[in-house]
């Protein structure tokens, strides 16, 4: 690897932020290398370094690349690389200035104060008739000393939750189960929010209409898809939001009903019309 003289590097920087947001940081901090604004991600796109695990879907932070450094030579080549998938990690000055001259870069385990929240999602039930409430279940391993969000939230903030595809026909969610919460009040902004800490469970009670019924050789099904998103913070910093997508095939089912009128799954023998009588019939003779 040829050799550099640090003192005579450049630095540049490219970010996903406007010109004015990069103006700001140069003042606070006193900055003097050079930034470079790339609002629409063109420059990122190119290099192939935009972080795919930030969805499309209207997200603000939608277009920022993952963390790294490119080390180029004097004519311009990339003679060194250090990319994160952890939006919190950052390579070391060490190891930059060791690239730099030229040395050899002995990359250590890569390693964070940030450790990942895991999630577990399942459609509790064995399937779902019309009528019936089952519920997805969303699963929370936190790490101690870390938290999750829960809604409303200030915008650039994102709450943990369970959300069907906007695509789905007759699929009916209903108001989510949510555990206790306790307030936290940002230092930043002076925000308060509720916020999850420990392992959190989420549940989001569904029911079908009977629009989402699928038929085929093998019975009667109904499909559910959709996304847990959720942020995990500390009382510092925040990682970049997550999301893992979710999709269940289950039986339809049928619901037990009586023999008031035609229809798939009705029981004759339960004689509900007759009963169905007598209840009005009690109603109608009530005082």
């Amino acid at each position: 690897m040829p050799e550099f003289n640090a003192a005579g590097a450049k630095l540049y920087v490219l970010s996903y932020d406007e010109v004015d947001a990069l103006a700001d940081f140069k003042e606070a901090h006193g900055a003097t290398f050079t930034m470079l604004s790339d609002p629409n991600s063109e420059v990122i796109g190119s290099f192939g370094i935009l972080n795919t695990t930030i969805s499309e879907d209207d997200h603000p932070w939608y277009g920022i690349p993952y963390p790294g450094v490119y080390v180029t030579d004097a004519d311009g080549m990339i003679v060194e690389k250090f990319f994160e998938n952890n939006f919190t990690v950052r390579p070391g000055p060490e190891q930059l200035l060791a690239a730099v001259k030229g040395e050899d870069v002995q990359l250590a385990e890569k390693r964070s104060d940030y450790q990942g929240v895991s999630v577990e999602i399942e459609f509790e039930g064995d399937s779902l008739p019309v009528g019936i409430t089952r519920q997805i279940v969303a699963r929370f391993s936190v790490p101690e000393g870390m938290h999750l969000y829960e809604g409303p939230v200030p915008e650039g903030l994102i709450d943990a939750s369970i959300q069907l595809d906007g695509q789905l026909e007759g699929i009916v969610a209903y108001t989510p189960i949510t555990p206790e919460t306790i307030p936290m009040t940002l230092t930043a902004d002076g925000h308060t929010l509720q916020v999850y800490e420990g392992n959190v469970v989420l549940r989001l009670p569904i029911a079908q209409n009977g629009r989402a019924i699928e038929k085929d050789e093998e019975g009667r099904w109904v499909s559910i898809a959709g996304k847990v998103q959720w942020q995990a913070c500390d009382d510092e910093k925040c990682g970049t939001p997550e999301e893992q997508s979710f999709s269940f095939r289950v039986p339809a089912a049928f619901t037990v009903m009586a023999d008031m009128g035609p229809g798939e799954g009705r029981v004759p023998s339960m004689n509900g019309a007759e009963h169905f009588k007598k209840m009005t019939d009690r109603h109608g003779t009530a005082s």
